[in-house]
């Protein structure tokens, strides 16, 4: 067994428009350990969340291995990725993609109720995440009735609810203004810290990736740097 908690071993990915075939991710490797908070910085189409969507198992190799847990991503069925992104992983987008017709209380729950949880324990934990989040008493609001930073606090909420190994976020604080994605930074990473988990944040942000305990650079669908923190200078 693998003592990393991820591993892509000679990965590759590219996707057909028309009769061109464009490669996102070419023959990549890269290890991640449990508890390790990683930034994946790059610039817009250099293959940052078609990474994201390969280990979450939304979308599937065209050749190498990925393992997440010791579990082999590249040998289960659709069908079978589709339980294991449920009960292990927690995902965090830019646009929020809260279902509109639930309530705040209502989104967190879902996770919850997929998984199967007991009734009474899906309440309990849905309105303590939405504590720890800061939305207490906002229960029975709907997307439309929440601000943009109140609405990734519940897709925060939503994503972490049922204690998932794995948290990847995809450009989570993308569409707010700079005030509160410092705020949503600081929660985020304190709660992942919190539980132990794994993070994985897809940014085009410094000063996400600062907050990090590593920086992973892509370039073209290439790793080009892998950095730990003691580098005094993340840019380009």
């Amino acid at each position: 067994m693998s003592d990393h908690f991820i591993t892509l071993e000679q990965v590759s990915k590219s996707y057909n428009a028309g009769s061109t075939s464009h490669q996102v991710l070419g023959d990549l490797s890269l290890n991640v350990a449990k508890g390790e908070q990683v930034a994946i910085l790059g610039h817009s189409g250099c293959g940052k969340s078609t990474l994201l969507n390969l280990i979450s198992g939304i979308d599937y190799v065209d050749s190498g291995v990925i393992s997440v847990a010791n579990t082999n991503l590249t040998t289960l069925s659709e069908k079978e990725r589709t339980l294991f992104r449920r009960q292990h992983i927690g995902f965090i987008f830019q646009s929020f993609n809260l279902i509109q017709t639930l309530t705040a209380l209502e989104n967190i729950q879902l996770p919850l109720q997929l998984n199967r949880y007991p009734a009474t324990e899906i309440e309990a934990r849905a309105k303590s995440m939405l504590t720890r989040v800061g939305l207490n008493g906002r229960d029975n609001a709907f997307p439309d009735q929440l601000s943009g930073g109140e609405q990734q606090r519940v897709a925060i909420a939503r994503a972490m609810v049922h204690s998932p190994a794995l948290v990847l976020a995809d450009e989570h604080t993308g569409n707010l203004d700079a005030d509160t994605g410092r705020e949503m930074i600081e929660l985020f990473s304190e709660l992942a810290k919190s539980e132990s988990q794994t993070v994985l944040i897809v940014t085009h942000s410094l000063a996400i990736a600062k907050t990090a305990d590593r920086v992973l650079r892509f370039l073209d669908g290439k790793l080009i740097a892998d950095d730990n923190l003691d580098a005094t200078d993340l840019a380009w």
